[in-house]
């Protein structure tokens, strides 16, 4: 393409293969989280070494974040998008041929490397292609992707779970990951052998890319940032993914239990409770404007312990609306989080700091997977419960002696 102002065909192909991307892989992430109960079995493991099929992916994700996004700019964002959905679903293929518990969770951990060139790479690449005005809407239908990606990938494993056994549920899922992960490579294809090739020195530091123009200048090399409060912010986000990523972990193995005995697509439809926070997000900017963050992330935080609450009740209908408030609370928390982590600050680097707050956000979800799978085995749900409780208070805590320092307008 030329170095001009895309066309709107090339502006919609470039969004069509983010959001696509961001479907394959998260397609793929969680797909392990609803079937625990069968992989324990099938394997003849404890809980707690059956979640590290969740934790293991998850770490990796959040350990090869920040290096995919330095090395993007080197090998050309279309080709570590490109590469990265193919290699997870190549791996999801494997999943379900993996004789070994220990080989299954190492499978799982490459997945995350593979599927960590994703996010690392998906928003800059946004910025290099289209034109500004595009930016902000191109943005949103790549999350938009990423949750329902998430949402898929404990729905359709689950579902299909039900009737081709957990194997096949795997293998279903991983066809599928495949299958928009060659879209995105269709889609690509202008890029995939040219951008490297073409990049040039932009005259303030930075690179050009081909129909992208020329790229902003690369962020000089700081410490990790930590001044104005960014700490607690990381600190905020880790705390509420560890409710949350272990709450939903556990939450099937306790439903396939006495006295429900729920199949694995039962189990799967509770996971449709993620749109509570689809909502939560769409109506969170107009929330923003009207109160200060602080609030709302203490008013998320008193709602999640409520329905964390809730679900100690042996009551299906009682159950569904604890997680539902759980989620919510969760939503408010983490959005005002990743906002804050974004938002520019004199001599702060907004780009790093958001990459750390995702790192340390996905590190939550492997310790939420794995610390409630063992709390489970030892005291049962009422031992999730607590977990959940004791990190949202720590946020309460964080929140109140560190208002408004993190969220506060500077000059």
């Amino acid at each position: 393409m030329s170095s001009g102002e895309p066309s709107p065909t090339s502006t919609r192909r470039t969004v069509a293969a983010v959001f696509l991307a961001g479907v394959s892989v998260f397609l793929v992430l969680y797909e392990t989280q609803g079937l625990l109960p069968a992989i324990r079995g099938a394997y003849g493991i404890d809980g707690p070494t059956a979640s590290l099929t969740v934790s293991a992916t998850n770490v990796a994700m959040a350990v090869f974040l920040i290096p995919f996004s330095a090395l993007a700019p080197r090998i050309g964002h279309a080709r570590q998008i490109g590469a990265g959905v193919i290699v997870a679903a190549i791996l999801a293929l494997v999943l379900p041929f993996t004789p070994t518990p220990e080989l299954l969770i190492a499978v799982r951990f490459l997945q995350g490397v593979a599927i960590a060139s994703v996010p690392a790479t998906a928003m800059a690449y946004l910025s290099l292609r289209l034109p500004p005005k595009a930016l902000p809407g191109a943005i949103g239908v790549y999350i938009a992707g990423n949750t329902i990606g998430g949402l898929c990938s404990r729905l359709l494993t689950g579902l299909a779970s039900e009737f081709l056994g957990w194997h096949g549920g795997l293998a279903f899922t991983a066809a599928i990951s495949l299958l928009f992960g060659l879209i995105v490579v269709w889609l690509l294809r202008h890029d995939l052998f040219s951008t490297t090739r073409n990049r040039a020195a932009h005259p303030n530091g930075g690179t050009a890319e081909p129909g992208g123009g020329a790229a902003a200048p690369q962020p000089s090399r700081r410490a990790i940032p930590l001044r104005g409060g960014l700490w607690r912010i990381y600190l905020t986000g880790f705390l509420c993914m560890i409710v949350f990523g272990g709450s939903f972990t556990m939450l099937g193995t306790r439903l396939q239990q006495d006295p429900w005995n729920l199949s694995e697509g039962a189990v799967a439809l509770f996971f449709l409770i993620y749109l509570v926070g689809t909502v939560v997000t769409t109506y969170y900017g107009r929330l923003a404007t009207k109160f200060p963050r602080t609030r709302l992330t203490l008013i998320g935080m008193v709602i999640a312990l409520a329905g964390a609450s809730l679900t100690l009740v042996d009551s299906l209908v009682v159950i569904v609306l604890g997680m539902s408030l759980l989620t919510a609370g969760f939503f408010i928390g983490h959005t005002g989080a990743s906002a804050a982590a974004s938002a520019a600050r004199p001599g702060v680097d907004s780009t790093r700091s958001a990459a750390i707050y995702l790192t340390v956000y996905y590190l939550g979800t492997s310790l939420g997977a794995w610390l409630s799978a063992v709390l489970f085995t030892d005291f049962a749900w009422p031992g999730v419960v607590a977990m959940c409780a004791t990190s949202l208070i720590a946020v309460l805590v964080l929140t109140l002696t560190g208002a408004p320092i993190g969220f506060r307008k500077r000059n």
